[in-house]
């Protein structure tokens, strides 16, 4: 990662400290335990999820494993028929022939291959910036109840990730590796439709696990304009 360090030190020498009113940029990154390519874009996406920033850009990365690479061995623990379509959706609204992985979607708008990490920075910088949501979380043991309001133009979601996630591959173009991987998407809910207020509960263990969340507000052409982290209590 040290080519990440260098870009990182010389955006932040120029953008100086993080705007304290400025919304965390959602990104996310699309892979899968059963690409070979993936690994170095997870190991990106994870050092962005514990730097926090980018060029002095506050981040909500995000990782959403797809299924269609399961049937080259191994079936990808945390991949979901839902995530893939997600991906299909950002490459209709991006203009893409198909989908791929490592694929990173910079605010729902610009797609980059996911290990490259020069012009991952250059998408973060240039993406427009995010307007802060009205949203909290209460926590519990075996729930996340989130209330937010939602822009005029724009429904929120809440997605609620995993960390420090570990799975030994033992088949597939991954076979003997041991994947370890940060932000990956457990649940996508929509809170609030568009101008509204919302309310939702959702279910989820977080005994002996690293659980977290962020609000986001998409457009319909699936743009997000603002977002923000959901701290445990």
């Amino acid at each position: 990662m040290r080519a990440l360090l260098l870009v990182l030190a010389g955006c932040s020498a120029a953008a100086g400290e993080p705007r304290s009113d400025e919304a965390p940029l959602v990104i996310e990154l699309f892979t899968s335990q059963g690409c070979s390519s993936c690994p170095p874009a997870d190991r990106l996406l994870d050092k962005l999820a514990h730097a926090g920033e980018l060029a002095g850009r506050p981040l909500a990365p995000l990782s959403f494993h797809v299924d269609y690479w399961d049937d080259l061995g191994w079936a990808d623990p945390y991949a979901r028929p839902a995530w893939t379509e997600r991906q299909r959706q950002y490459a209709r609204a991006i203009g893409d022939a198909s989908v791929y992985t490592p694929e990173l979607v910079i605010g729902g708008h610009v797609g980059v291959v996911g290990s490259q990490e020069k012009r991952a920075a250059q998408a973060i910088a240039a993406a427009p910036r995010q307007q802060k949501l009205a949203a909290t979380a209460t926590w519990s043991k075996s729930s996340l109840t989130v209330e937010a309001t939602a822009p005029a133009s724009a429904d929120v979601f809440v997605a609620v990730w995993e960390d420090g996630t570990r799975n030994k591959v033992p088949r597939g173009e991954n076979a003997g590796a041991t994947l370890v991987a940060d932000r990956v998407v457990r649940k996508l809910e929509r809170v609030a439709q568009a101008g509204k207020t919302g309310k939702l509960t959702i279910a989820i263990d977080t005994a002996g696990r690293d659980i977290g969340a962020v609000a986001f507000a998409q457009a319909p052409d699936k743009r997000i304009i603002g977002a923000t982290l959901l701290p445990r209590n």
